[in-house]
C-alpha cells in the first residue's frame, strides 16, 4: 500500500529492545586472481578474516573451485572455527564471484546467474536465523549481488551494458528487499561513467551509495580517505602498483537499509574501505606515515593479499521476527504516512483497556495516548521524523514504525 509502512516486532519489555538486535558484517573483496596468482596467499587473507571475522564475505576474481574450497577450509574455518559456509562455486567466463556467510546467523535460500558480456553477476538470496525462526514463519532476507565490471579507461560503454543487465534483471525480481550489490566497479567517476547514474536510478530499481559521496575518484586526493586501489608502488604478484588513486570498489544498497523498513538497518558510519586512513594518495599501505588504523599484522596483509583494499560495513537487524501475541489475533495496526497516524483495524471488537505509549530509541517516552480516536487511530503529527516503538501497556505486544 502506498504510503503505509507496515512493520510490526513483540518485546517482552521495551527495555530490551537493545538486546532483540544482532550485528552483522559484511566484507566485499577483490582477491587478485586467486588462487592462479600466487596461490600461497592463504594465510595471508586469513590474517584479514581472522581480524574482521565477517559475517556475510563477497569476493570476486576468484579463478577456480579449489581455491574456494581454500579460502572456507583454510582462511575462514580455521583455529577453531566451523561456523562457515559458502555458496555453490559457479564457473563462469573469466574470473569468478562467491558468497562465503556465517551459517550460526544466516541460511542461503538460493543463487541465480545473470550473464553479462564479460563476466557473470551472481546472486545470492539469504536470510537471518531469527531467534523464534522455528515458530514464526517471517525473518529477515537479504538480495546479494557479487559483480566485477570491465576494466580500464574507454570502456565505460561496457560497463554500462553490464550494468544494465543486473539493474533489468531487479526490476524483474519479485519481493527483491536488503538489497547488497559488492564488488570491483572500475568506476573513474560519477561524472565519467554512465553505469553510475544507472545503477542509482536505472530500471525504476533505486539503489544507494551508502556514503553518498559521488565525484571524480580518479586521482584526486580530496577523496584520498575512500580510495580501494592500488595498495602498492612496487610492481609484484600481477597487481596493479600505481599507489592509491581510484576507488573501484562498492558496497552499494537498497533504500530500504537506511530506514528499517524491513528489519534490517545499515549502521551509519561503518562503510569503509579497511586499512584506509585517508593518507595514502599516490602511495603504499605500507608507505609513511604509518597506518594505524588496523594491526600492523593487518596492513601488511592487506598490502600482499591484493592490489585493491576491502569495503566494509554493518548491518543491524532483529532477532525476534515479526508476529502478533495472540490475544491480539484478528488485529492489523500499520503507520499511515499519508495520514500521519498509526490506524488499527479490528476483524471482531476489541476493548483495548490500556495506555499506548512511543518510545525513541532511547528508551525514552515521547508520546502517551489514554484511549483510541473515534476512527481507531492515534495521530503522530507531533513527532519528529525518526523511528519509535509504540507499546501497548498492558500487553505484551510493540510496533516498530517509522515517520519520514
Amino acid at each position: 500500500m502506498k504510503g503505509i509502512i507496515l512493520s510490526l516486532i513483540v518485546l517482552n519489555t521495551f527495555c530490551g529492545w537493545g538486546q532483540q538486535t544482532d550485528t552483522l558484517k559484511v566484507l566485499s573483496y577483490n582477491i587478485l586472481n586467486f588462487p592462479s596468482v600466487s596461490p600461497d596467499r592463504t594465510d595471508t587473507l586469513k590474517g584479514i578474516l581472522t581480524y574482521v571475522k565477517p559475517d556475510i564475505f563477497m569476493v570476486c576474481e576468484l579463478t577456480s573451485a579449489a581455491g574456494a574450497d581454500d579460502i572456507l577450509f583454510n582462511a575462514l574455518n580455521v583455529d577453531g572455527e566451523t561456523s562457515y559456509e559458502m555458496a555453490n562455486f559457479s564457473n563462469g567466463p573469466d574470473t569468478d564471484n562467491l558468497l562465503y556467510y556465517n551459517s550460526n546467523k544466516l541460511v542461503l535460500k538460493e543463487q541465480n546467474v545473470i550473464p553479462t558480456a564479460l563476466r557473470d553477476i551472481n546472486e545470492y538470496v539469504i536470510y537471518y536465523k531469527s531467534d523464534d525462526l522455528a515458530t514464526s514463519p517471517d525473518t529477515i532476507f537479504f538480495y546479494i549481488y557479487v559483480c566485477h565490471l570491465k576494466a580500464s579507461n574507454g570502456f565505460e560503454a561496457e560497463r554500462n551494458a553490464e550494468v544494465t543487465q543486473l539493474k533489468n534483471y531487479l526490476a524483474n525480481r519479485p519481493s527483491r528487499e536488503n538489497v547488497l550489490i559488492g564488488g570491483d566497479f572500475n568506476f573513474y567517476g560519477s561524472d565519467t561513467e554512465p553505469a553510475w547514474n544507472n545503477l542509482l536510478s536505472g530500471s525504476s530499481v533505486t539503489i544507494i551509495d551508502p556514503i553518498n559521496s559521488p565525484g571524480h575518484w580518479n586521482n584526486t586526493s580530496s577523496f584520498a580517505s575512500i580510495h580501494t586501489q592500488s595498495t602498492r608502488t612496487t610492481s609484484f604478484g600481477s597487481g596493479s602498483f600505481g599507489g592509491m588513486d581510484d576507488r573501484f570498489d562498492f558496497i552499494f544498497m537498497s533504500p530500504d537499509l537506511n530506514s528499517y523498513a524491513h528489519d534490517a538497518k545499515y549502521i551509519t558510519g561503518t562503510y569503509k574501505a579497511l586499512g584506509q586512513d585517508g593518507q595514502r594518495f599516490n602511495n603504499s599501505m605500507i608507505d609513511a606515515p604509518w597506518n594505524t588504523t588496523v594491526p600492523a599484522s593487518v596492513v601488511w596483509n592487506l598490502y600482499y593479499m591484493s592490489d585493491h583494499l576491502p569495503i566494509y560495513m554493518e548491518i543491524e537487524v532483529q532477532k525476534i521476527s515479526n508476529s502478533i501475541p495472540e490475544i491480539l489475533n484478528g488485529m492489523n495496526t500499520f503507520y499511515n504516512r499519508e495520514a500521519d497516524k498509526i490506524q488499527f483495524q479490528f476483524q471482531q471488537p476489541i476493548q483495548l483497556d490500556t495506555k499506548f505509549l512511543v518510545y525513541d530509541l532511547s528508551g525514552k517516552i515521547v508520546q502517551a495516548y489514554d484511549f483510541l480516536n473515534s476512527d481507531n487511530s492515534l495521530s503522530t503529527a507531533m513527532l519528529d521524523t525518526g523511528m519509535y516503538i509504540l507499546r501497548l501497556e498492558k500487553y505484551d505486544y510493540s510496533m516498530k514504525f517509522i515517520k519520514d
